[in-house]
């Protein structure tokens, strides 16, 4: 009994990032669907909790209080996660619905329909408009791609607690880079009417 008590815990300890965010495939796939419709590519959201916490549920280090495996900043979207039912983030369940329903007002405040921006205003806040809007106005078009926009980022450095500097811009700018990486390997068909970059 004890020797499969040992077992066990190896097993579970030697679980790799991948598989642990395997375990959420389901409930992140119901939560998508349930606020953006059954044609959400859901995968991608797969990637963003790999992406945040290595789908941990840990509680950051970032100085602003970010937790749990989507790393949900409670303290800036509760009044909006109380307004749709989720009162607390303690469970995943309660923060895989928190990440879905903070995925789709950061769609709406994005500038551009492409998913790219909608991850970059959940990570970095709607500063990616103002680099769409530089972009749009000096290169006279409507939609920006997101190595244009990059080119358009002017933000601080940031240093953070271990003494590492970087450039905001790098940071949010990497980061759906991160995520459709590891969004593949959980993608299992189109992105129907979707576009991601």
């Amino acid at each position: 009994m004890l020797q499969s008590l040992y077992i066990l815990l190896f097993l579970f300890a030697t679980l790799s990032a991948g598989d642990r965010c395997r375990s959420y495939v389901q409930d992140v796939r119901r939560e998508h669907y349930r606020v953006f419709g059954v044609g959400f590519p859901y995968w991608y959201a797969i990637g963003q909790l790999k992406q945040e916490s290595r789908c941990r549920d840990v509680i950051s280090r970032d100085g602003v209080g970010s937790q749990g495996v989507a790393q949900i900043t409670y303290r800036v979207w509760q009044k909006y996660l109380d307004d749709n039912d989720v009162v607390e983030i303690k469970s995943i369940e309660n923060q895989l619905r928190a990440q879905a329903l903070i995925m789709k007002q950061c769609k709406k405040q994005a500038y551009s329909s492409h998913l790219w921006t909608a991850y970059q205003v959940y990570n970095g806040g709607p500063l990616v408009n103002k680099e769409i809007s530089r972009a749009r106005a000096a290169l006279h078009v409507r939609e920006v791609p997101h190595d244009t926009a990059r080119k358009y980022c002017k933000r601080r450095t940031i240093t953070f607690l271990d003494g590492t500097k970087l450039n905001a811009c790098d940071i949010n700018y990497e980061y759906p880079e991160q995520i459709y990486k590891y969004a593949q390997q959980y993608k299992l068909f189109s992105d129907g009417s979707y576009i991601f970059w």
